[in-house]
């Protein structure tokens, strides 16, 4: 088990509030505002992290850019060189496949 799917699985054991609470934390720290492909309608859906939430629900329609391979959470947990893009194409583990 890899850095990022030891995460994963961290987070699924939690409950739901406290599952939750950690993904907004996370979120906290999330790059994707300073992507080029971010919009108004992320920000206001407060769509994020999507490198673990997956893609975008109805807001992000067309790649304009990808920070993803220099967001700090990615590099912690070595993921963003291989798949990316995450707002289009889903998070790391569906990529993954």
């Amino acid at each position: 088990m890899d850095k990022f799917e030891q995460l994963i699985h961290d987070v699924m054991e939690l409950s739901e509030s406290d599952r939750n609470k950690k993904i907004e934390e996370y979120k906290g720290s999330c790059i994707c505002p300073t992507c080029p492909t971010w919009n108004k309608c992320a920000e206001d859906a407060n769509e994020k992290l999507f490198c673990v939430t997956g893609k975008s629900g109805d807001c992000i329609k067309e790649l304009k850019g990808c920070m993803c391979p220099t967001c700090p959470l990615a590099i912690s947990l070595d993921v963003g060189k291989t798949y990316n893009s995450y707002c289009l194409n889903g998070s790391e583990m569906e990529q993954r496949g």
